[in-house]
């Protein structure tokens, strides 16, 4: 290897360390505080404010939208759901080291039989604030939230539907038939093969504990491969806080 190959190698390492270091600052400029928000079908809880956090140095140019969220084959599908909602303002200029507040509300129905889940987007939009001609990569920033209008009553139901062997992994397939959406903080799940019993949590759920399961969504989670598993028939239950 001559030395103008390795002198090469080395500074197309180092372009790609820079450029990874500005994608890591870019992606924690901007924060969105709550990550998750939920509103009422009416009265006062239609309307919720969250805050975006501009923590660089310059101002940040931001817009807001928000699009239907879906739980396909594993697959999240988004559509467009702005006519669904008023945030005010719609789109604004933070300013370096500073606060925006925003507003949202419902502008659906006020009664809706289950829980509807959206995702609240925040997105950086270049506009060039300097006299001087900007130059340079320009990275842009977005923020997905989750955003859900829920009535009260809500309640979710998520059952293992499927315990498959896939390769090192176990492939746990749950059901959400309640109506409203639940995240699968600290679930344990016992698994069932005859007399044989295995009981996970933890970092044993790698994989799915901590994922979100919507209302009347299924999905397929792998996890690791526990140890005693061999193969046959088993069936699973699933237990989490609420």
């Amino acid at each position: 290897m001559n030395n103008k190959f390795q002198t090469t190698i080395k500074n197309l390492s180092f372009a790609l360390v820079l450029l990874a270091s500005l994608f890591s600052m870019q992606a924690s400029a901007l924060q969105m505080n709550p990550l998750s928000v939920v509103l009422k079908p009416s009265g006062g809880g239609a309307k919720q404010s969250f805050r975006v956090t501009n923590e660089s140095n310059k101002p940040i140019a931001v817009q807001f939208s928000v699009t239907t969220r879906q739980q396909v084959n594993n697959k999240e599908i988004r559509r467009p759901a702005d006519k669904q909602f008023m945030i005010y303002p719609p789109q604004t200029i933070i300013p370096a080291r500073s606060t925006q507040k925003v507003r949202i509300e419902w502008l659906g129905a006020g009664k809706i039989p289950r829980e509807q889940a959206y995702r609240l987007i925040a997105e950086q939009v270049y506009v060039s604030l300097d006299d001087k001609e900007q130059t340079g990569v320009k990275m842009l920033m977005t923020l997905v939230g989750a955003l859900y209008v829920q009535p009260n009553g809500m309640r979710s139901n998520v059952q293992v539907k499927a315990v498959q062997r896939h390769g090192n992994k176990l492939a746990i397939t749950l059901a959400n038939t309640g109506n409203r959406h639940q995240l699968m903080r600290f679930a344990t799940l016992t698994l069932k093969n005859g007399a044989k019993v295995i009981t996970l949590k933890g970092k044993q759920l790698a994989g799915l504990d901590g994922n979100n399961v919507l209302g009347g969504a299924t999905k397929r989670f792998f996890i690791p491969l526990p140890k005693g598993f061999v193969n046959g028939r088993w069936t699973g239950t699933v237990k989490y806080p609420r």
